[in-house]
């Protein structure tokens, strides 16, 4: 078996599932595990992979995702190779999506135990009162700066924040508009997080959203942007954090 992901998360899900040694080929933003481009042969990003060099390796498996992955290299690898075409919208799809990754490569024993653990945790919200009781339900979350822009209401960032109590200000058809900053007044949102990635916003942004809004400025809070965005695995390890005491939760903190 020689498994490629241009999928960062499920990258991560494939080593879960027992099959590390077996993936040969990665993007550049598959950081996790760290030791995994020892092992494994970059291949570029998830927006440009290096078609020529997938061809060199040709692998008996890839896994790619339908908003990850630009559509006409997906076309490119199921004419080519045995591919998993993914594209989760929800926590609640990840139950499926491990069980259709085992079934593609071999491991369904290991994937439908993972799969009945996202799916109990998931059957435990929502109750996530201490979520807004802390910061109030309207919330916006921010993933770049420069433009600003938000994750729309119809993302997996989106859904995963609803499971906790929260309400997405943000909506129409774009999956990851550019906000006005002068929409974003308290008067129409509680929260705004701000997330790890993938713009790694620090304290300097806050900073520079607040003097933009000034005294309408709403909360703001660091978000853990991989445990919001990071499908399979990592879903199971975000949906266990969520429950811990807000005090001690290590998703969100002040910024």
């Amino acid at each position: 078996m020689k498994i490629v992901s241009l999928v960062p998360s499920l990258t991560k899900t494939i080593c879960d599932l027992g099959l590390k040694d077996k993936i040969v080929g990665i993007t550049n933003f598959c950081v996790d595990p760290k030791d995994l481009h020892r092992l494994a042969k970059r291949v570029g990003g998830t927006k440009d992979p290096d078609l020529t060099i997938l061809k060199e390796i040709a692998p008996s498996h890839v896994i790619v995702n339908t908003e990850e992955n630009r559509s006409a290299d997906i076309d490119y690898l199921r004419n080519n190779f045995s591919t998993l075409v993914t594209f989760p919208k929800s926590p609640k799809d990840v139950p499926e999506l491990l069980i259709s990754m085992g079934d593609f490569l071999g491991v369904s024993t290991v994937a439908h135990t993972l799969a009945a653990r996202v799916a109990s945790e998931l059957s435990k919200f929502p109750d996530a009162s201490q979520f807004s009781k802390r910061f109030g339900t309207r919330f916006v979350y921010m993933i770049w700066r420069d433009p600003w822009m938000a994750a729309g209401h119809d993302t997996y960032i989106s859904k995963f924040l609803e499971l906790l109590g929260f309400s997405n200000v943000v909506q129409g058809e774009e999956r990851y508009p550019v906000v006005d900053l002068k929409s974003l007044s308290r008067d129409h949102v509680d929260v705004i997080f701000l997330s790890s990635e993938p713009w790694p916003f620090r304290r300097r942004d806050a900073d520079a959203l607040r003097g933009e809004l000034e005294e309408n400025c709403p909360q703001l809070s660091w978000i853990d942007g991989k445990a919001l965005s990071w499908y399979g695995t990592t879903t199971l390890d975000a949906l266990i954090a969520a429950r811990k005491p807000i005090e001690k939760n290590d998703l969100v903190r002040e910024i």
